[in-house]
């Protein structure tokens, strides 16, 4: 190894999981402790790659901008002959033009998952060309998070690295089959070769009693919660069979109600209890394990908002108003602030060392803010590092800050860092003397990485937990999980993985053949469509899908419409509240600016024209009466001869548009071409007839029957009733209606 990089002396284990990836490059999962150098290793399998296939390039994902920008200038120190034009940083700041440009040029890729996916989706990066591919933090593949939908495309060997995988083995092995994982390498704290490295300690527990006045507003909670599962048990007792109340239990609750909401509307008046369920249950949280002002602060800005009517209920209740009026009055701080200012102080004491750190993690940006504060008042410097928000009451730190303050603590300016769970994972903040766990956790992963910011030999992990509360259950709970998952990584997987490999080499040779010559078949019969997709749609999941399906993709600003399927299939996609939305504000039917074609009009202009009205699961915000909707859509069929189909989710949109695209395309001599929208102003009998059809009552065909028989806008004002009813579908309502906008100059309604 020693011949592929320079400034970095190997370590055995790292030699061993090296020599594990290539000697049998089948997919690796590596489960290294934080601190043992990861990156390390992703820089050895770089460099063996790039020397043994030149021409391949290395494509490194990591979850955060900061993370890319410290594992490329970790490789660029380690790998030699690497200039830094040849290591490109991805990300989302950077535009999508300049990346496509720039990947030709990289022998390196690091980049953030969510940018890499979106450039291999609209072929801006060549899959083809990656000849490695690792991942960074790999326990975040699952779901639908952007790794999974990248190693699917992956025809290279993939090699993720975290400090566990996962917080149960369903989890563990959803990563591993998401990443065609086939083997995996477990190094673990208590192994001889990395003793050498590693702090080995067992973290201290400080146990912390509740002040009096704590246990009196936990009471005042209880009962409230109490009165709550009450109601809701009488009405739906099976969504509160559970041992133990907590947050995501209230969640769970809450989730099932809005669902039965939906089958039935009587139970709507139950949301406000499940609603209020889980807003007691985070007050309870935060008295029992952050402190009374932390919990001030979240009823102030519940009142700040109480948008809702179940907020409103919960903060006019009696009990919830006496909670507040006790934590408002009240002096006394959680005594976690002391134990923390004492152990922090004692540091501070007898290290004078220019090296010392102490890292402070909590769960709440709340409680960040306030421990900077009191720290401050006792004369102890601090900083904060906390992640973005769009929240109005609190932005946070850019990314470009987090840098900031990520430097500052690892030069020594800044030696306490207070930090949410945006510091647990994978950061470089330097070996720490001290790592505060100032509230537990629920995760096993999180519960690593935090304590992985100590790797020194003196370092120290204590733990402030509240005795009796749920801060001291999830303690319990994680240690438990934690040596399940030791167990299942060293014992149990290896074996399930190598099951699955001899599963998987039962295929038969005639079936291999069969499934080729079948594949060959669809070749032939199909080549894969291209869809031409609007800009403002690179943002949701469809592009993503349609990848999968196969599609090729171009994103172009268009005029109109979202896809383009054939040179002459275009279809304008809309989410339901959104197709509600244009009916109220009346940007769909009205053009945006006088003299110019709404919406509809523009779609209308093509050769097929299709609207697709996509319904969602979730509810449904702005709601208007049924016929007003079923008249919206008649209107648009037979008015504009725009044919509606519906989808229920992204995924039946993204199978429909496929499929839309394949048939128009199959004979692969019908092209995606640009729609092509009139630029001309409308003439003086279009602007007209828009004006008519904003009388209630008239649409686009009574509009042009009015401008049919009289012309002009005067000679229609100058009617009598008579004359207005000898138009077809003008009765005599309508024509008094008619009269009354172009002869009555006041501001009365006339519905």
């Amino acid at each position: 190894m020693d011949e592929f990089l320079t400034n970095t002396e190997p370590r055995i284990y790292q030699q061993v999981i090296f020599s594990e990836c290539v000697s049998n490059p089948g997919n690796t999962l590596v489960v290294l402790p934080t601190g043992l150098g990861k990156t390390v290793i992703m820089a050895y399998l770089a460099a063996y790659y790039l020397k043994n296939d030149p021409n391949k390039q290395i494509l490194i994902l990591t979850p955060t901008r900061p993370l890319v920008h410290q594992i490329k200038e970790m490789l660029l120190e380690f790998v030699g002959n690497l200039s830094s034009d040849m290591v490109l940083e991805v990300s989302g700041e950077v535009p999508p033009p300049k990346r496509e440009k720039s990947y030709s040029n990289a022998k390196i890729i690091v980049g953030t998952p969510q940018t890499i996916e979106n450039d291999l989706t609209f072929d801006r990066l060549d899959f083809q060309q990656t000849g490695l591919l690792c991942i960074d933090e790999v326990h975040r593949a699952t779901g639908d998070y952007s790794y999974v939908g990248i190693a699917s495309q992956a025809q290279c060997q993939i090699v993720g690295f975290t400090a566990t995988p996962g917080n149960n083995p369903e989890k563990i092995m959803e990563v591993c089959n998401n990443l065609r994982i086939s083997k995996i390498s477990v190094t673990d704290t208590s192994d001889l070769d990395v003793s050498e490295y590693i702090s080995i300690h067992t973290p201290k527990v400080i146990w912390i009693n509740l002040p009096e006045e704590y246990e009196s507003v936990l009471n005042i909670l209880q009962t409230y919660q109490d009165e709550l599962v009450k109601a809701l048990r009488e009405r739906i007792p099976r969504a509160l069979d559970f041992k133990y109340l907590g947050k995501k239990e209230a969640l769970n609750i809450h989730q099932q109600v809005v669902m039965l909401t939906k089958q039935d509307p009587e139970y709507g008046e139950l949301l406000i209890f499940s609603s209020n369920l889980i807003r007691v249950q985070h007050l309870k949280e935060l008295v029992d394990s952050q402190g009374f002002p932390q919990a001030l602060n979240s009823l102030q800005k519940w009142r700040r908002k109480s948008s809702s009517k179940a907020l409103r209920i919960f903060l006019e209740d009696d009990q919830i108003i006496a909670v507040e009026k006790i934590i408002s009055d009240s002096s006394i701080i959680h005594p976690k602030l002391r134990h923390l200012v004492d152990e922090i102080s004692d540091i501070s004491r007898t290290s004078s060392s220019p090296d010392s750190r102490i890292i402070v993690f909590s769960n709440y940006r709340d409680t960040i803010r306030f421990l900077h504060s009191e720290l401050s008042n006792h004369g102890i410097y601090s900083g904060i590092f906390i992640g973005h928000s769009s929240s109005k009451d609190d932005k946070g730190l850019t990314q470009k800050q987090q840098l900031s303050v990520i430097e500052e603590f690892k030069r020594g300016d800044l030696r306490i860092l207070l930090s949410t769970s945006v510091g647990e994972e994978g950061l470089d903040v330097g070996n720490c003397d001290l790592v505060v766990f100032y509230d537990s956790v629920p995760s096993v992963v999180r519960a690593i990485q935090r304590q992985g910011r100590g790797r020194k030999k003196r370092s120290r992990v204590i733990h402030l937990v509240t005795k009796g509360t749920r801060d001291e259950a999830m303690y319990w709970a994680i240690k438990r999980k934690d040596k399940q998952m030791n167990k299942f990584l060293k014992n149990d997987l290896p074996t399930m993985l190598e099951d699955k490999k001899v599963q998987e080499r039962r295929g038969t040779l005639d079936q291999f053949i069969s499934k080729q010559e079948e594949k060959s078949q669809l070749d032939k019969k199909y080549s894969e469509p291209k869809i031409i997709i609007d800009t403002r749609e690179t943002t949701s999941r469809i592009p993503k899908l349609l990848k999968n399906h196969g599609a090729r993709l171009q994103p172009q600003e268009l005029e109109v419409g979202d896809y383009v399927l054939s040179d002459r299939l275009i279809v304008e996609r809309k989410t339901y509240s959104d197709f509600i939305d244009s009916i109220i504000d009346g940007r769909l039917f009205q053009p945006v600016s006088p003299g110019q074609h709404s919406q509809l009009a523009r779609l209308a202009q093509q050769r097929f024209p299709l609207l697709l009205i996509q319904m969602e699961s979730e509810e449904i915000g702005r709601q208007i009466h049924l016929n007003s909707v079923m008249g919206a859509i008649s209107s648009i069929i037979l008015d504009f001869s725009i044919p509606v189909v519906f989808t229920l989710s992204d995924l039946e949109t993204a199978a429909l548009l496929y499929q839309l695209a394949r048939r128009e395309q199959g004979d692969s001599t019908t092209k995606p071409l640009l729609p092509s929208v009139s630029r001309k102003e409308q003439n003086l009998r279009e602007i007209h007839m828009f004006m008519l059809a904003a009388i209630p009552g008239i649409n686009v065909t009574k509009a042009k029957g009015l401008m049919d028989k009289f012309k002009t806008l005067k000679a229609i004002a100058s009617a009598d009733l008579e004359e207005l009813m000898e138009v077809p579908q003008i009765g005599k309502k309508l024509a008094a209606r008619i009269q009354t906008v172009f002869t009555f100059a006041g501001d009365n309604t006339i519905l």
